[in-house]
């Protein structure tokens, strides 16, 4: 069976060849190595394991935009970000005591929650040397992104269990959460692009507002998806107290029965009906947001010369939404997305 989620290559957002995408590869796993065997046996799995490498994807997009490509540090760039990437995921499991990421143990179980601390942390330190040893620029940029990032869940882990959290702060934690590295992305590519500043800017805030939409879409199928459609467990938010946009933009009407469901023990049927209430009372706002964020992204390209490399960014984050809309949401959920989808004008 297809993953459901759209590969980079389905994006047009594909690392420009083989060769390349093998050198990332190589990169990634020669500068997670630590040097203490017990570490490194643990985390090459991890440093290996198949992925879709969205991120460095969205490297080499940006930097195809530019005339003067630096293919060394593009190669550097694409490998610290998915480092980041990696490392947050380590830190991200132990917080949320999962056993297995895309059917393997988790770090924190397979060795220890002291070595995943320890591993994630190692990660990070070598992405951000990567980054440095590109350009001063770069080292900022990817620096920025990681404060950004461990501020973004700094904020989602002050919201767990608040039924008062603000739409505005949940975009806050997700906008760090997920859009900051995604926005990073984009900078270093432009920057390997040789891009100037106006433009390296404008594909941050394409990167960001694309980031949010991979956001938004992720809390959507954790509600109407399946472990089978979405390829990762469902219904993990509600029961870590994540209380995501459909979630609070049904909290939004006084008289919705989550109130009710949120203040009593959440057994698992009881986080079956609060799903369900949720995405029945906030999914067409939800829907809107997600196309308000589309919108963003693809007008922050409006600095950017037509070219083959901006015309396939543009498309991307259109592309992504309708592509889960259309292959991931569970039976008993479509007509309800389909309705949601013609009042919130998102289609392909």
């Amino acid at each position: 069976m297809r993953t459901a989620m759209l590969t980079p290559a389905e994006l047009g957002l594909a690392v420009v060849d083989e060769e390349a995408g093998r050198l990332v590869e190589q990169r990634i796993a020669s500068a997670g190595v630590c040097g203490q065997p017990w570490l490194d046996s643990a985390l090459a799995p991890l440093l290996a394991r198949p992925g879709k490498r969205l991120r460095p994807a969205l490297v080499f997009a940006a930097a195809a935009c530019g005339s003067n490509q630096d293919f060394r540090a593009l190669v550097d760039c694409a490998a610290s970000v998915e480092l980041m990437h990696l490392s947050s995921l380590i830190h991200d499991d132990l917080m949320d005591s999962a056993a297995m990421r895309s059917g393997m143990p988790t770090l924190h179980v397979s060795i220890g929650p002291d070595a995943a601390v320890l591993g994630g942390d190692h990660l990070f330190a070598v992405g951000g040397s990567l980054a440095a040893g590109v350009s001063q620029q770069a080292a900022l940029a990817w620096h920025r992104g990681y404060a950004d990032l461990c501020a973004g869940q700094i904020r989602e882990t002050a919201n767990r269990y608040r039924v008062d959290t603000t739409v505005g702060e949940y975009l806050a934690a997700i906008n760090g959460k997920t859009a900051a590295l995604m926005r990073t992305s984009c900078e270093l590519g432009a920057l390997c692009g040789g891009l100037d500043d106006s433009v390296v800017a404008a594909l941050g805030r394409f990167g960001e507002a694309f980031g949010m939409v991979f956001q938004l879409v992720d809390d959507v199928m954790d509600i109407v998806s399946t472990e089978q459609l979405w390829r990762k467990p469902v219904q993990q938010d509600l029961a870590n107290g994540v209380y995501s946009a459909c979630v609070l933009m049904a909290l939004g009407r006084p008289d919705s029965e989550l109130h009710h469901l949120l203040a009593g023990d959440m057994s698992a049927e009881a986080i079956d009906r609060a799903n369900r209430c949720a995405a029945a009372e906030g999914m067409r706002e939800t829907l809107s947001l997600l196309e308000r964020h589309v919108r963003m992204a693809e007008t922050a390209l409006d600095a950017l010369p037509c070219s083959a490399a901006s015309a396939h960014l543009l498309a991307a984050p259109r592309r992504y939404v309708a592509g889960v809309l259309e292959r991931s949401v569970a039976p008993e959920h479509r007509e309800l997305i389909r309705s949601s989808q013609r009042t919130t004008l998102i289609s392909a």
